[in-house]
Formats: C-alpha cells, structure tokens, sequence
C-alpha cells in the first residue's frame, strides 16, 4: 500500500510528459529544427505582438491542467504515506 502513492505519482508524471510531447507534436512546435539549431547563437528575435493581452490562450489553461493535476498526484502521494503510517 506504500508504493500506491509514488506508483501514481510515476503514472502521473509520465502520462503528462507524454500528453505534452503530442501536443507538442500535433502544433507542430518541432517543425523548424534548422532554425531551433540556431537559436542559442542568435543576438535575439523580435517577439510577436500579443493579439490580446487580457485573454489567456488555451497554452495557458493547458499548462494549469498539467500543473494541478501534478500537485494532486504528489498530495495523494503524500496523503498514502500518512495513512499508511498510522496503519
């Protein structure tokens, strides 16, 4: 029953990171690997203009998904511990 807390928080972890590869995938934000190569050595580029400031983007909203459910799974974790303790 110890191992519950850490097994879902593996699961957790590694369910995300591989939701966050394919959406990475389908936006195509692997696209451009000559200029991804570049990067690093290039004085700066100019950011885009941000359409709406106010509004968050969907990025946004997807990124607090992953984050709480991360905080969830390392409180449930934690949580097992404690009762695993006192029983």
């Amino acid at each position: 029953m110890f191992y519950l807390g850490w097994i879902l928080l593996t699961a957790t972890g590694i369910l995300s990171s591989i939701a966050v590869f394919i959406w990475a995938l389908l936006t195509g934000q692997f696209s451009d690997q000559g200029r991804a190569r570049y990067i690093p050595l290039a004085h700066g580029f100019p950011n885009p203009p941000v359409k709406n400031p106010s509004r968050l983007s969907a990025e946004v909203y997807v990124l607090l998904f992953v984050f709480v459910i991360g905080l969830l799974a390392m409180a449930s974790s934690v949580v097992l511990t404690f009762v695993h303790m006192k029983g």
